[in-house]
């Protein structure tokens, strides 16, 4: 009876460990993915409030480039990219940059508070408390940024860490900030 119980723990120690693995794989990816936007998905909408109560809206955000960024404080590569976000977000020399808006997934707004002021952020952050925008926009991984054109439709998903100095991100995002603007 005491080899069953013991030889028990162990198998739940096991399947624990590997939940655990597993969970941690699911949540983070470290490796940059850029695909496409499915054609056929629409693009959802977005509305949630930033730390000092005001509403954004995605669609308010019609005729600019959009960069959203889903994130966590506990997921070391969202705090990673955010120093290149920060980049992106501040207006470059000459054109014109994105609007980066930072979507955390499911912490409190006090814990939210206490990361940026440890942490340089120029960029709006949104909270997702309750996850339902991150569930609709990524595919459960952190980071996730999207990329949203002018005409207000997502056309890049990109999993992983993000590096703005890498081709494939300049690629994806140069002309989309070339793109006519649809409402002038």
């Amino acid at each position: 009876m005491t080899f069953t119980i013991k030889r028990s723990r162990y198998s739940l120690y096991v399947l624990l460990f590997l939940a655990v693995l597993l969970v941690h794989g699911l949540c983070h990816a470290t490796e940059f993915q850029l695909r496409r936007w499915p054609a056929q998905l629409p693009t959802p909408s977005l509305k949630l409030r930033d730390l000092d109560g005001r509403l954004w809206d995605t669609a308010d955000l019609q005729g600019k480039v959009v960069v959203l960024n889903f994130w966590a404080s506990w997921c070391e590569p969202c705090v990673n990219e955010m120093g290149m976000l920060n980049v992106l977000a501040s207006p470059p020399s000459a054109g014109e940059s994105p609007v980066v808006l930072g979507i955390n997934f499911k912490e409190s707004s006090l814990t939210v508070r206490d990361f940026m002021a440890r942490h340089q952020i120029a960029y709006p952050i949104l909270l997702d408390s309750a996850g339902v925008h991150t569930s609709t926009w990524t595919k459960g991984v952190l980071p996730t940024t999207i990329l949203i054109g002018r005409d207000g439709r997502a056309r890049w998903r990109i999993t992983g860490e993000i590096d703005t100095a890498d081709p494939r991100f300049i690629k994806a995002l140069k002309p989309l900030l070339l793109e006519s603007n649809p409402r002038t």
